[in-house]
Order: structure tokens, then sequence, then C-alpha cells
């Protein structure tokens, strides 16, 4: 009967539910706006290739002779959307091929947003919760570092040669997730070097200079580096690793420091402090999250690496631009750095209020995603936890020369005193560790943050001195780990909606119930499309922000009124309240329809009559002087060019490319489940549609758990003799958006912090409320006591601000008469009720009540 009363409760959940739900109907403005962005580019792009198809002419979208040359950053720009290098050529508005790239780009880079929206807000399944094991974090890690020292060792030249792009060239020298500058030679760094070491050099008492693959810091150490710290920091994210923490922001720490070393260095090399340089950094280090924010509708602070590195490298930048005339000199460089020093300690270290005066412009206090206490408290958090490590990283940058002298100092002496040296000073830093770990490192979180400014820098400049030990060690790099530290910015943003999903809170699932393999699943798509994005990101830089100054500009401002354009135009949708799919497909179409034609008229005649020489000339080498050949293809093209259907069947292609999307989109947003939020009133026909279930505590990770955390080896007694049971929900229908989920402590702590809960019952009633308190963290309670009384009311105050009681009340008439005295009190002006009331019973009432067929007779 329970089961039929379920399928009947169901079936009408589902039916009133999805008639009453729209696609957009929880949509932001800025998602709406890019939907009909990338809509129309999408239609534009698919109408494009159309006519290049049917015309004919596809093949020779890459011959042309304004595309056949290809740049130095190993790229064909019009290689038919191919991507096989890191950098593009300028865009030529004049050239179909140009255009062509660029529409083909940015709409992979379009879908690719549309995939993380639906894997955010639609995903086929239910998303589920992390889950944390020890081991299995330890294993990961352990296995990744094996496999990588074993099979990726490389000599940095043989990366260099294996790698088919190069960062230094693509980034400007520098410009990566943190933002730190790379120089490709090693040797001009050492142009800081001082007149006294030039001398040393000249009497023989140093080793020659390294090659730039030998170098102290050398990029290709770098990037392993920033390789190892990603997959702990990525684990740490997936596993929800809380126990790890501290060494988590440790490698924060030295994300930020690099962004003061790496973008000082490339300064003070290169003396470029051009606006072209500063766009093309903002470009690398906010282009994905800008778009990410649009079309999540999330703040830019809980994506708080991307403006922690952005703001601390235009710190770096305004250090060195101003007077950089004078940057060479012996002194001036140490000034800055000092008044920088003390500008710091003015912000962040004393209570002055001038960090409140200086960010109050950008920042507020009111609660936004990803900063539930406000902007201004969030940032202050994130940017005090760091605010010393950029000045460090430039003070080591300032002093390169001397530790890479340093180095070449002692591997010019004789093995002896060279290892005397070196066994000393590592001696040094190894003491100065293990203070760190044994101190600070032990601490719990909050006691660490206060710390982690301070002492960041020990474990980092221990990890560079022991890293560069020998040349050998310094030649040698890690592939694998390599690879993984060229894409830190990709990698970081898209965990939040394609790997993990709620903002990075939960678990994208594809195979639900094989965690394992959706692991495997869902990581192979991550990886890929992060490093997709990456190649797009320098792809998209490379084409509109060359090394000009007024084409930066003129792209920047026709980014920004297009993305402005389209916003004004979704919020007058909104405005209507026609937001939905057919009006965000038929704003897309006209958009798209627009720029078709403006791309035909300002580029065709000239594609077509590029192609036609090529072709001439092709068969003037075959067929020498035969004019008809030539006529031939020259009129046969000319037909096709224009002829009705080469001209109407390119848009009717782009709308069945966007009718294709739309239909995808309302497919998943129909059968699919939905983002994290509460559950809707009707969920209440699947809240007990579930059993009790038996756990094998006897299984290796519940073993592994308990020797860890009690020290116990062995049970007396496993399945089936010894079950535990645990309460489980039937699997439901994703469509329902009735995600039943276990609350963890910090949850409970959330939903109920300073809210008074009243449990008010008999003794079931009083287990019930033992296990909601066990279940925040108090695990002693409910625990056998025969000192105390057997019946009696329970108080307790749960981190020290909410109420949480028990009233004991057996009855029906002792329930009723608890609940009139809570309403008699709330009529008084100082009373404040419950603010959630749990009654349960009957037991005591069946057996001292109703305990025969007279009382109940009686009773009535």
């Amino acid at each position: 009967i329970m089961g039929d009363q379920l399928n009947e409760a169901g079936a009408t959940f589902l039916q009133s539910d999805n008639t009453s739900t729209g696609v957009l109907n929880d949509a932001t403005t800025t998602t709406i706006t890019i939907a009909m962005l990338f809509g129309a580019i999408i239609f534009t792009t698919a109408s494009l290739a159309a006519r290049l198809w049917l015309t004919g002419m596809w093949t020779w979208r890459n011959n042309t002779t304004s595309t056949t040359t290809t740049n130095n950053n190993g790229y064909s720009d019009s290689n038919g959307g191919r991507m096989t290098g890191e950098k593009s050529q300028p865009l030529d508005t004049s050239s179909l091929p140009s255009i062509y790239c660029l529409l083909y780009y940015s709409t992979v880079f379009g879908l690719i947003l549309f995939y993380s929206y639906i894997c955010e807000n639609h995903p086929p399944y239910f998303h589920e919760e992390k889950t944390y094991d020890r081991d299995e974090f330890f294993f990961w890690t352990i296995l990744v570092v094996v496999f990588a020292g074993g099979n990726s060792i490389r000599r940095n030249e043989t990366i260099k040669m294996r790698s088919k792009q190069s960062t230094d060239s693509s980034n400007g020298g520098g410009g990566d997730r943190n933002g730190r500058g790379h120089t490709n030679n090693g040797s001009s760094r050492l142009q800081m070097i001082n007149e006294d070491d030039q001398t040393q050099n000249t009497q023989n008492q140093v080793a020659p200079p390294p090659s730039p693959e030998n170098e102290v810091l050398n990029r290709y150490q770098t990037e392993e580096w920033k390789g190892w710290m990603q997959f702990c920091f990525l684990l740490y994210h997936y596993m929800h690793a809380v126990e790890v923490y501290n060494g988590i922001r440790v490698f924060i720490t030295c994300y930020v420091w690099m962004t003061g070393f790496g973008n000082f260095s490339f300064f003070y090399v290169t003396n470029d402090y051009s606006l072209t340089r500063v766009l093309q950094m903002l470009w690398r280090l906010n282009f994905l999250v800008f778009f990410l924010c649009m079309t999540h509708g999330n703040s830019y602070i809980l994506y708080y690496i991307c403006p922690l590195h952005t703001y601390f490298f235009l710190m770096v930048y305004v250090v060195m631009a101003i007077g950089k005339e004078k940057n060479y000199t012996k002194w001036w460089l140490r000034m800055k750095l000092g008044v920088c020093a003390l500008i710091i300690n003015l912000l962040w270290d004393t209570d002055t209020g001038i960090f409140e005066f200086v960010h109050r412009l950008f920042l507020s206090d009111e609660p936004v995603t990803g900063a539930t206490m406000g902007t201004a408290w969030e940032w202050y958090f994130r940017s005090f936890l760091d605010h010393w490590s950029t000045l460090l990283g430039m003070v080591f940058a300032l002093n390169f020369p001397i530790v890479s002298l340093f180095y070449r100092k002692l591997e010019a002496r004789s093995r002896h005193r060279q290892w005397m040296g070196k066994t000393a000073m590592a001696a040094g830093m190894i003491f100065a560790l293990c203070l760190w770990a044994r101190g600070p490192l032990m601490y719990s979180k909050i006691p660490y943050n206060s710390t982690n400014p301070y002492f960041g820098f020990i474990p980092l400049l221990s990890y560079i001195y022991l890293r560069n030990l020998t040349p050998r060690m310094r030649s040698y790099s890690m592939e694998l780990l390599h690879e993984i530290g060229k894409t830190t910015l990709e990698t970081y943003l898209m965990q939040h909606h394609i790997w993990l999903t709620s903002n990075s809170k939960t678990i994208l699932v594809f195979v639900p119930g094989w965690p394992r393999v959706n692991l495997t699943l869902v990581t192979f798509i991550y990886v890929f499309l992060s490093r997709k994005l990456q190649k797009l990101t320098l792809l998209l830089r490379g084409m509109l922000l060359p090394d000009d100054n007024s084409t930066c500009i003129n792209s920047m401002v026709g980014l920004a009124v297009t993305i402005a354009g389209f916003y004004c135009t979704a919020f007058l949708v909104e405005g209507v309240a026609v937001t939905n799919l057919l009006t965000v497909g038929m704003v897309s179409m006209v958009s798209g329809g627009l720029l078709y034609q403006t791309v035909l008229d300002s580029s065709w005649s000239a594609y077509l009559k590029s192609v036609k020489e090529i072709k001439l000339k092709e068969l003037t080498d075959e067929y020498g002087d035969d004019q008809s050949e030539m006529q031939e293809y020259s009129a046969e093209l000319d037909e096709k060019n224009e002829s009705i259907y080469t001209k109407s069947c390119p848009p009717l292609i782009g709308a069945m490319v966007l009718c294709v999307l739309g239909f995808t989109w309302n497919g998943f947003a129909f059968a699919g489940a939905s983002a994290v939020g509460p559950l809707p009133p009707r969920c209440d026909a699947f809240v007990n549609d579930g059993l009790w279930i038996p756990i094998d505590g006897c299984d290796e990770s519940s073993r592994g758990m308990a020797y860890r955390d009690f020290g116990v080896a062995s049970y007396g007694t496993c399945a089936p003799h010894g079950n535990s049971y645990v309460w489980a929900w039937r699997e439901q229908l994703a469509r329902t958006h009735c995600r039943f989920s276990h609350r963890s402590e910090g949850k409970l702590k959330q939903s109920l912090n300073r809210r008074e809960t009243v449990f008010i019952g008999d003794s079931m009633t009083r287990y019930v409320y033992h296990a909601s308190v066990r279940a925040m963290g108090i695990n002693e309670s409910g625990d056998y006591d025969a000192t105390g009384p057997k019946h009696a009311d329970i108080s307790n105050t749960l981190w020290g601000t909410t109420p949480f009681n028990f009233k004991w009340a057996p009855l029906a008439v002792d329930q009723l008469r608890i609940l009139k005295d809570i309403n008699r009190n709330a009529e008084g002006s100082d009373f404040r009720p419950p603010d959630l009331i749990l009654l349960g019973g009957g037991a005591w009432d069946r057996l001292h009540v109703y305990a025969t067929d007279e009382d109940r007779l009686h009773v009535y």
C-alpha cells in the first residue's frame, strides 16, 4: 500500500513539476547574455562553414595568400580551426580565413561554457557529496609521484624538444595561473650581477654560466613545481581533505610568491611596461574567469585565485614602473621595495582602517556567492594569508644572481668542499623546516592562518634550495608534472563546474554507483577541456591583443561594446517576461545573420579572388597556357557562388545547429537533475521511500579507518553475522530534483546556527535527539549514565550559539501542555519561540491509555 501511494504521489509530482518549470526560470541576466552572444557566434560559424563547403572552397580556406604564412609561434592561423601551436596572428578583418578562425575558436570556447553550464545546472544524475579517506588521498598522491618519477623524468632539453608549445613566447615572458613571468634565457637574468661578481668570474673562481635548461629555478622546474602542487590542490578539493589544509595553504603561498618572482624578472630583463603587456597579462589571468562568472552568475571573488594574482601582478607592475629608468641603479629598486613593504604593513598588519578605505569602492558587506560575509571580509581574508608572498618573490628575484652565483661558486670547488658547503646550508634549512613542521604546521586551521604570511616562506625556500642542490637535479624534470603545471589556471577554474560541481562543493556524476569509473571518465573530460581552454585563451589573445597598443584598445572596446549590447538585450527580454529558449534562439539567429552578412560583405570577394588566383596558378603549372581549363574552373566557381542554393542554405544550416543546441539544452533541463539547492516542497512524496541497509564494517575502507583512528586490528563479527544498518533513500529520477543526502556537521551548523530547536516526546524521540546531537559533532551524546535521571529534560547549547533541547513528554496530553506553554509565552514581548519543534510519541499512550479496547472506549 505504501509503495502504491508513493508511486501515485510521485507521478502527480512529476506531472505538475515539469509543466511549471521553464529552462531559463533560474538563469541570471548574464547567463542569458552569454547564451545570446555565443548563439550568434555559433550561427555565424556554422553558416560560414556551410557556405565554404557548398561553394567547393572549403579545402582552400588554408591556402589563400593571406593565410599561408605560419607565424613564429607554430600556428598556421587558418588551419581549419585546428590548434597546432600556442599563438595566432593578429586578426585581419578583411581576411575571411582570419575571421573564420576567430569565430571557430570562439565557437569552441562557447560550447565548453555550455557544457559547464549543463554539468552545473542540468546534470544527467544528482550531484554526489564528497567523501574523504586518508588512505586513498595519500595513495593517489604517492601513485602519481612514483609514476611521474619512474616514467616521466626527462632531461630539460628533451622536454623542450618534445613540447609543442612554448609558454615563454605565448605568455610574452610570463602569464600562467600565478602570473609568473618566465625568461627564455637563463643567462639574461645574470645581467643583474654586479661588477664585483663580474670580477670574480674573470678570476676563474666561478663555474661558467649555466644554460637556460640548467639554471636555478629554470622554466621546466617551475612548471613541474606548479604541477605537483596543483595535483595535490585538486585532490584536496575533490576529497575535501581538510586535515591537509595547512599544507595546501603553503602551496597557494608558493603560487603568489611566483607572481612576484616571475613578473619582477620579466620587467627587469625586458624593460617592457607597455599597455599591451598589461592587457595581455590581464587577459591571461581573467579571460576565462570573466566568462565563467557571466555564464554561471557567480561573483569574481568565488574564483579567488584570479583576483589574488591580478591584484599582486598590478602591485609588481606599479612598483617596477615608477621611475623605471632608474631601476638599474644600485639603490632605487631597493628603496621602492622598502616603501612597498611599509605600505603592505600599513594595509594588512596595522589596524588603521587604511585597508577598508582603499578597497571600499570595489567591495561591500553584502553576501554573495563565494563570500557569505561579504566581499570586503572575504578579500581581506584571502589577501591577508599571502600579503607578504609577492614582495618576498620580488626580493628573491632582485637577488637571484647572487643565488645563481652561490651555486656556481660552490660547484667550481673540489667535490669535498662543495658538499661541505651544501650540506651545512641544507642542515640549516632542514632544521628551520622541522621547527616549522612541529610548530605552525600542526596548528588547527584558524590559528595557522594567522601564521602563514610570516612563516610560509620557510618550506618554500627549503624546497627551492634542496630541489636545486646539484646540476643534475636542475637538469631533469618530471614531464608529467610539467604538463600539469602548464594548465594550472584552467584546471583550477574548471574544477568548479566540470569535475566538481556546485562551485566545487559536490561531485559531478556520469556513472552512478561506480565512483572510481566515474572519476576516470570525468577526469579525462576535465583535463582534455582544460588543456583546450588554455590553448584557446592564448589563441584568442594572440588574435585580439597583438603587440600594438591601438589594436589592443580597439579590440577591448569592441568586445566590451558587444557584450554590453547583448546584456542590454537580455535585460529587455527579462523586463518583458519572455525569457525562454525560443526568444534566446531568435535573438541569436537575428544577430548571427547580421554578423554573417557583414563578414561576407567585408571579405568574401577578396577571398574568392585569392582562391581563383591560387587555382589558376596550379592549373597553369599543370596545363601550361591552356586557357580552357582555367575558364572552366572560374565559371564553375562563379556559378556555385551565385546560385540561390549556396546563398540560402548556409543560414538555414546555422539555424539548424542552433536548434540542435536548443533541443539539447531543453532535453537536459527536462530529464536531468538540477543544481544543489533547497528541495522542492513536493519532494515529501519520496521522503520515506527508502530502507535500512546493512553496512559491513569489515571491508577494507572501514578496517583502515578503524586502525588509523582507534588502533583496532580486527573485528569480532563481520557480515553476515554482525551488520550495522543505516537508512538510505531509493534512487529517484533525476528530473524529480529530489536529491536527499547526508548532512555533514558543517552543513548542519550552517543551517541551524543561532536557531533554537526543541524535541518534545518520549524515549524514542529522545533517541532521535541524541542521534541529531551526535551528527553535529558531540559524539558522547546518549552515552549510558547510571547517575542521572532516566526521564528528564535535556539542555544543550551547540557551538556556544545554538540552543538544542529535549523536553520529556511521554503522553499526548504532556506534549499538548508544552505546546500551550510555548504559545502562551510567545504572547510576551521578551520571549522568543523556538525556530523548530519536533514532536514524537504514541507508544506511551498505547501502553498506558489505550492498553485495552475498554480503555479506548472509556476515553471516547
